[in-house]
This record gives C-alpha cells, structure tokens and sequence, in this order.
C-alpha cells in the first residue's frame, strides 16, 4: 500500500507539470480581419491598458494584423476565479492555497471532476491567495510560468539556495502552488566556497558586460531564438524546418554527447545559416564542477562540433543558465562568449501550444533572447514547440522585429 501512494504522488506531481497550465486565466486571442486591440479588449470585457500591459512585444498599439496572436490577461474580479483552459479543480486549489473541499464546498460543486472554460469560482475566505508572500514569512507560492531560476532571481538569491533550503531533488520541477521557502541567508554547502554561489545573474552581467550576455541592445528590432538541449533526430529536424519555411536564422546550443550521434543534423543546422554554440557535454550545474571539469566539459564539445563542421564555437550557454565568478573566469580563459536568456518559454514543461505563446509572447521586446529546447530527456516530446514557432514567428514579424543569430544580436564573433 505504501509502494502504491508513492507512485501516486510522484504520478501526481508529473501530471500537474505535464497538463497544459492555464490556471492564471490568461487565454491566446487570434486576431481577425478588421478587429484592433480596442475592439479586442471591448470583447473580452477588459480595458485597452491592461491588454496593452499584457502584451509587452507589441511596438505599434495601431498596427495589428490578422493572424498574429495577443494574449488576454485574465478579468480581474474580487474573490473571483474564472476557470481557463486546461484546469482543474486541484490544479485551482493548489494555486490558491486552498483545499478542494472548501473550493467545492464554496461553489457548490458536486462533481469535482467537471468544470467549464469560462466558469466563475467564488474564493472562500473571500480572498485570493497572493502567489508571492511578504518578506516577514519568507515563503513563495509557485505561479503559472515559475521556474527555479526566475524564483530565485526575483528574491536575489542563488538557485542552490533555493533548492537546498526546500530539499528539491531536481531543480527542474515544480508545480502550482507549491510553497517554496525563501532562504534569507545563503546556506552553507560543502561542495564550493560560499562565495562562489552568492551572485545573482543580474550581478554577474554588470561583473562581466563585455562576456556575459541576457540580451541584447533595447534600440534595435532584432530579436534572437534560440535552441538548448539538441540536437535530436526528430525535433531538432521539424524545428529547422519550420525556420526554413519562414526565413529565420537561429542558434543552436548543443550537447557534445548528443553531436556525435547527429553529424547529419550538425551539418544541416550549419548549412542553412544557423549558428552553433556549446552547452556543455553533459549538462552539468557548472557551479558544481571544478574547474577541470569544467573545461573537459567545454573542450570535448568543442572538438565534436569541430570535427563535422571545421568550426571553432566562440558561444557557450551554460546548463540551467548557472554560473559562477569561478567558471565565468575559467570560460574566460577558453575564450567564451557566454549567452543566457531574457525571455523563457519554460516549453520543456508547458508542452502545449497555447501556454508556450502566453509564457513567451508578453516578455519579448526590443534586442531579447528568446530559449526554447529542441532536446531533452528521453521520451520527452517537443512537438509543442515545433507547433506554437510559426504562430510566435509571424506575430513578431508582423510587429516588426527580425530575427537574427546571438552573434549578430550582440555584435561579436560566433567562432573562434
């Protein structure tokens, strides 16, 4: 019995990550012939400000075109939850902080296995949990769209702290409504020097302007996708595809255990006019190397990715965009340009279309990196990814931004 409420658990939590994640109510709006952001805005019962604010990649608030998507934010109403796409009456009750009983019990609901898009719960207690907690409590209430990193940079600390002060097996899972302590003080770890784990990302791009990169300048229109965790035989080759139908560059970070396999695709990605970069040969937390490793890590790929294409890679992304004062020096010394992100699609657990688009969508502006995965762990699909890139292409393209590689984004060498 026990063995069985493990796995029920663990199947549990898989399942709230791997469902489409709308409980923040915001919803994909494909804009038809003759509609404007006004009338859009009018339908839904929202103003012309708060879809603007939603929206953050649209350049001109005028010129919208049939076929680009917008994203609505969900209608605000007090101790009102309106049901989106893909919820369910736990997922609601985890993000709010409150039991499903109570939530049934306040609706008068009596199949919690059925609600309807659309429809209006009232919050018991007659209030809706905050998602982010008062420093005095020092705990955080995961939302749609969280991601350890993103935690972690919100309240300046390190991803190790978070994920050793909450006991987390693998930083790369959470779900809705989990409540994350917010360590106040870094913890103590036997691995590196404390020193080493202290800075946050924002700290470490003023440390090294001229190495470490999250975007771009904010007076340009390009805009930079990019791809981690390939290549893969399947996604990597529907994803160039779908570049090559609309005339995208991109660049591909890539795992040198995984080029050896794919010299066919490495080729490809070369040919067509993408750019390659390194992402380690392992995916290891380059905080928790040492600096051997570190530099076999970079130099094995390096050399995978030089034998098929006769190319020295001068881009690095780390894995989990993890880095330290130590390893941003020792890259240094390799050479290295490295490359982290400023917009998330967080597609390697919202593997559906429409979460992607509401994930990516409102964070882009002006010189943004843009990550997306076309790789990962074994059995895991992409095909989400592959399906919402033609939607995310034209949207942005119709507001005016070009697409161009991390090189020419940042205006540095791509190889050595």
């Amino acid at each position: 019995m026990k063995k069985f409420l493990r796995f029920s658990v663990a199947s549990m939590l898989s399942l709230l990550i791997m469902l489409p994640s709308f409980v923040n109510g915001a919803q994909v709006h494909r804009v038809s012939r003759g509609e404007t952001l006004f009338t859009i805005a009018t339908n839904y019962g929202i103003t012309l400000n708060e879809l603007i604010n939603q929206n953050g990649y649209l350049r001109n608030h005028n010129n919208i075109s049939a076929g680009q998507v917008v994203i609505i934010p969900q209608k605000k109403e007090a101790n009102i939850y309106v049901v989106g796409e893909g919820d369910s009456l736990f997922k609601i009750s985890q993000n709010l902080g409150v039991s499903v009983t109570d939530l049934a019990k306040e609706n008068n609901i009596t199949d919690v296995n059925r609600l309807s898009v659309g429809e209006k719960l009232k919050v018991p207690n007659g209030v809706i949990r905050p998602t982010k907690s008062g420093a005095s409590t020092g705990e955080y209430i995961v939302k749609n769209g969280d991601s350890l990193f993103n935690i972690a940079q919100q309240f300046g600390v390190t991803v190790a702290a978070l994920g050793e002060a909450n006991n987390l097996g693998d930083w790369n899972f959470l779900y809705v409504g989990q409540i994350l302590k917010i360590p106040t003080a870094p913890t103590q770890r036997t691995q590196q020097p404390e020193a080493s784990f202290k800075e946050t990302t924002a700290s470490l791009v003023s440390m090294y302007p001229n190495t470490f990169f999250i975007k771009g300048a904010s007076n340009t229109n390009k805009i930079a996708l990019t791809f981690d965790d390939g290549p893969n035989q399947k996604y990597t080759n529907e994803v160039l595809d779908v570049l090559k139908q609309y005339n995208v560059p991109a660049t591909f970070f890539v795992m040198g255990a995984r080029v050896d396999h794919h010299p066919e695709i490495i080729n490809r990605i070369v040919r067509e006019g993408h750019v390659i970069g390194n992402h380690t040969w392992n995916h290891p937390d380059l905080r928790r190397v040492s600096q051997e490793s570190l530099v076999n890590e970079i130099n094995q790929t390096e050399d995978s990715i030089y034998k098929i294409t006769g190319l020295r890679t001068a881009l690095m992304r780390p894995p989990y965009g993890a880095v330290t004062r130590e390893s941003i020096e020792g890259l240094i010394k390799e050479e290295y340009k490295i490359i982290n992100w400023s917009v998330d699609s967080i597609d390697w657990r919202d593997q559906d279309v429409g979460q992607i688009l509401i994930n990516t969508l409102p964070d882009v502006r002006q010189g943004r990196i843009l990550l997306f995965h076309d790789g990962g762990g074994e059995g895991q699909s992409h095909a989400a990814t592959v399906a919402s890139l033609p939607e995310i292409i034209q949207t942005l393209k119709y507001q005016g931004y070009e697409f161009v590689t991390v090189d020419e984004l940042l205006n540095i060498p791509a190889y050595k």
